[in-house]
């Protein structure tokens, strides 16, 4: 079998290296962390595994609200345009999918791959330990509008085995008694019964001990990927920062840094950062047992073991990258205006703030390259977490026909 290296050591990455080592392939991880999932988007995601809600970020919706977004309207969503060509490239493929129809038509995209990954999955949750739950998952929706756009979009997703059901403030109430404290009115709430939850930095750390001693993978930790170097359109080294290793196949799962180390291959990746935040506190008797999602103020919670995870926001442009403390404490007011009693607001919030690598269309990339032997398993979005399993899968396939 081959020797293959994959380049990043997130979810995504992890996930791959499993894949590809059932298969029977030699592996080596490089990652710039210390261990794995080390602080990026797998280190402080929103914990959902979110395999119905798959909608595609964009949307006729999105387009709609567009003006208040670069004005700074909504707390949540902040859109600043760059003068970047590859930024405004991005935003003319992003535009073309905002219609209807390919709205319709990445989502279901997506909730297919999410299908398979839940599947996936299932085969792998029993042998680790990272606080799993099929929680189930209420999308709450704040006015009849919002309500009746979701019910038309579930009633599609449903056709592929979503089992998604609207219910009214009292159905949602009794399903979750937490939302009796829900600091907001709701005209209705989406029930998504297979939706999970999984702390997907535990099940990362469990994953390596995992392939280090059943598939004897080897871990790269402190080198991060600089450059990749072709010759005659193969691929033939990596350079990082610890020195070059040559390499005839590899995998490229770094996140939003894919974007940067496949340029240096000649390769330009569709893919644009979107910076999010979220906080993990303790949770109290209070906290909802089922996962919330917040569609208005684009916000989510999911209890981990004795944890309340709340993630959200969403920040597109320039001066991104750096945390900010007036966005997180954004993130902070807004939680407690939504559940002031979930959590123990004053503990120490384990502020984080990350990437989401997103691709114009809300679809992942998985497939070979330009560079012979090269592979991409990249642009997972806000969802690298529920996708993680189906794409590893896929590109494993892929990688056994091509390599």
């Amino acid at each position: 079998m081959a020797e293959i290296f994959v380049l990043g050591a997130g979810v995504v990455g992890m996930t791959t290296a499993y894949a590809l080592a059932q298969k029977g392939h030699s592996i080596t991880v490089i990652d710039a962390g210390s261990a794995p999932a080390e602080g990026g988007a797998s280190f402080g995601n929103g914990a959902q595994l979110s395999y119905c809600y798959t909608d595609a970020l964009a949307s006729p919706s999105l387009v709609k609200n567009l003006p208040g977004y670069v004005l700074g309207l909504d707390p949540a969503f902040r859109f600043r345009p760059t003068v970047s060509p590859d930024f405004w490239s991005w935003i003319a493929k992003f535009l073309a999918n905002a219609t209807k129809a390919r709205f319709e038509a990445n989502t279901i995209e997506v909730l297919k791959l999410a299908m398979e990954s839940r599947e996936a999955l299932s085969s792998i949750r029993n042998r680790l330990d990272f606080d799993h739950r099929t929680a189930g998952k209420l999308t709450l929706y704040s006015s009849i509008q919002t309500m009746r756009d979701a019910e038309a979009l579930s009633r599609l997703k449903n056709l592929h085995g979503a089992g998604q059901v609207m219910l009214s403030p009292a159905e949602a109430c009794e399903r979750e008694p937490a939302l009796a404290r829900y600091g907001h009115g709701f005209a209705g709430a989406l029930w998504s019964p297979i939706d999970e939850t999984g702390d997907s930095y535990r099940f990362c750390l469990g994953l390596r001990d995992l392939l280090e001693n059943q598939y004897g993978v080897t871990f790269k930790f402190g080198t991060t990927v600089r450059a990749l170097t072709k010759r005659s359109g193969k691929l033939a080294a990596i350079q990082t920062d610890q020195g070059e290793w040559a390499c005839r196949i590899a995998v490229l799962s770094l996140g939003i840094w894919s974007r940067s180390v496949a340029a240096t291959a000649g390769i330009r990746l569709p893919v644009w950062p979107m910076q999010g935040y979220s906080m993990t506190i303790p949770a109290t008797k209070y906290a909802p047992v089922v996962s919330i999602t917040d569609s208005a103020r684009k916000i989510v919670f999911c209890r981990i073991g004795d944890r309340l995870r709340i993630a959200g926001l969403a920040d597109i442009g320039p001066g991104i990258g750096e945390f900010s403390s007036q966005r997180f404490n954004t993130l902070m007011e807004t939680a407690k205006g939504i559940f002031p009693e979930a959590g123990d607001y004053a503990a120490d919030p384990k502020a984080w703030t990350g990437f989401r690598p997103m691709t114009p269309d809300s679809q992942p990339i998985v497939s070979r390259s330009k560079v012979d032997g090269l592979f991409l398993n990249c642009g997972h979005g806000s969802l690298g977490w529920t996708l993680s399993m189906g794409t590893a899968a896929r590109l494993a396939e892929i990688v056994d026909v091509h390599a």
